[in-house]
């Protein structure tokens, strides 16, 4: 699994902090006096920092802060949740691990094909249920050797423990509305994930590997885990390329890091053929739909804004392979870095929760099965 990471700009912030409640001339706060070094000001849109400029104290050219998401109004979808097909509660003692009828641990590091820095372990310091009806996957840094926690120079598996679980072999889905409630890790040091491969993975096949196999994640806590965003994977036709060189097919859920770290909130998809919507506390903020006919993908935003990719777009690099009307399985996991090795205290420990997962009748779509092998 590919993945290009972004890094949002964002000023040192040391000192004391200044925010104004109303906007006053932002554009001319820039080289003009300020109060001590280090200092920041807040206005506008803007985040400026005291600055020392010769022997004058001076504000700096600013930085533009991010706006937060909000949620759409509307929905694409209001279809209400149909039957319940399936659903884990987490319902078992403290420190038990999962349902090995269900879920596998995936242990170990360094084959995951992301730069994620982690060891994982089945350890209930990394992955137990805590006894009050959650799975707890907890990533955790300690020391061993130099370089420690503090570096940003840690090795593969050298520091970090946390863990990862799936369902592959054990649980397919096919269409339907799968949620679940989530509580997020704290810190810019997780990738947390939910998320689903296609079955075929399992297979061993030619062209059945990653990404041929689809790749669907459903919530990925991104950008130093600031943002969640939902993206899709598939290959290039005719090449083992992904859509985008490894980006796949973003769009970025109306919810900020802050929130999604402070609390619980459910995670999904409305899922049939062709087509996949996400949902983020009950609304369908987002679409991906095919064209079987052109083999274009249209990305499209609540409240508006699309975008179209593959044979038919000049955006040839995306689009023409639609992996997922075929069985997926579910892969959940707090992982550590994938681009860069994170800086953290010694002795970190950040836990990311799940309450539970359901999956629903969607319409007329959705059906679980138990792969033969």
């Amino acid at each position: 699994r590919l993945k290009s990471q972004l890094f949002l700009a964002a000023a040192l912030i040391v000192g004391s902090t200044i925010t104004l409640t109303s906007a006053s001339g932002a554009s001319s706060l820039a080289g003009t006096g300020c109060p001590a070094q280090g200092a920041t000001l807040t206005t506008g849109g803007m985040k400026y920092t005291c600055v020392k400029s010769g022997r004058k104290l001076i504000w700096n050219h600013g930085v533009k802060l991010p706006t937060a998401p909000k949620l759409p109004t509307g929905n694409f979808d209001t279809t209400p949740a149909g039957s319940l097909i399936w659903s884990e509660t987490f319902s078992g003692s403290a420190g038990s691990s999962v349902d090995s009828t269900v879920w596998t641990p995936v242990t170990g590091a360094g084959h995951y094909g992301t730069g994620e820095i982690e060891n994982n372990t089945a350890l209930p310091a990394n992955l137990q249920q805590d006894g009050s009806g959650n799975l707890v996957l907890t990533a955790i840094c300690q020391p061993s050797g130099q370089p420690d926690c503090t570096s940003t120079q840690q090795g593969m598996g050298q520091n970090w423990t946390s863990a990862r679980i799936w369902t592959e072999n054990k649980l397919n889905f096919q269409y339907g509305q799968l949620e679940a409630r989530i509580w997020m890790p704290t810190g810019s040091w997780n990738w947390p994930a939910f998320w689903m491969m296609g079955q075929v993975y399992a297979s061993n096949q030619t062209n059945t590997g990653w990404p041929y196999c689809g790749e669907l994640d459903i919530a990925e806590g991104l950008q130093n885990n600031t943002t969640d965003q939902a993206t899709i994977h598939a290959n290039i036709p005719g090449t083992s390329t992904d859509w985008g060189g490894g980006s796949g097919l973003t769009q970025v859920a109306p919810i900020t890091g802050a929130v999604m770290q402070s609390g619980w909130h459910t995670y999904g998809i409305l899922w049939k053929p062709n087509y996949i919507a996400y949902l983020l506390d009950g609304h369908a903020w987002a679409m991906d739909t095919y064209d079987p006919t052109t083999k274009d993908v249209t990305m499209t935003v609540a409240g508006g804004g699309s975008a179209k990719f593959g044979p038919g777009t000049p955006s040839a690099s995306s689009g023409g392979v639609w992996p997922f009307n075929a069985p997926f399985f579910i892969i959940l996991n707090n992982a550590i870095g994938g681009i860069t090795s994170p800086v953290a205290p010694n002795g970190t420990s950040s836990p990311m929760k799940i309450n539970w997962i359901k999956y629903y009748k969607y319409g007329t779509y959705g059906a679980t099965s138990v792969p033969a092998h």
